[in-house]
């Protein structure tokens, strides 16, 4: 069963430390562990959501299927970030208003077939993610939460 797990950026109760978020400079994407990609998989693509506001942070494609993590702030080769609701083709951290708490799901998709090369910088967010959505054999998710001091 396609597995995700939490890798650097995130604390012991399983929060976004600040680092990959929009309170540093850097703002960071996480590091994250992948296992047991379902037989047939021809890539893997990642989400991140924010529940609160339903606002696309981040979509990766093109990850590699034999992939099994995701260093913090680096793309493995093959890999590609899309459009994300904040207008951006990269990562964008949690950012709830001050003395708020957000939750984000973060969810991997285990693709048939790679997703194509026309999705990416110019598709709106939505459409990348109902995509991947449609596409997916299994998928694998959690939640991280972040509150902004």
């Amino acid at each position: 069963m396609l597995a995700l797990t939490r890798g650097q950026g995130f604390d012991a109760s399983g929060a976004f430390v600040a680092q990959m978020t929009c309170d540093d400079p850097h703002d960071y994407s996480p590091g994250l562990g992948i296992a047991d990609p379902p037989p047939g998989t021809a890539e893997l693509a990642l989400s991140m959501v924010d529940l609160t506001d339903q606002r696309i942070h981040w979509l990766q494609l093109g990850i590699p299927p034999r992939t099994t993590a995701l260093t913090a702030h680096h793309l493995v080769p093959g890999a590609r970030e899309a459009l994300n609701d904040l207008g951006e083709a990269t990562y964008d951290g949690p950012c709830p208003p001050h003395g708020e708490t957000h939750r984000y799901q973060l969810t991997l998709y285990a693709l048939p077939v790679a997703v194509p090369a026309s999705f990416g910088k110019d598709t709106p967010p939505l459409a990348t993610l109902q995509e991947l959505r449609g596409r997916a054999l299994g998928s694998a998710r959690f939640v991280a939460s972040y509150t902004r001091h």
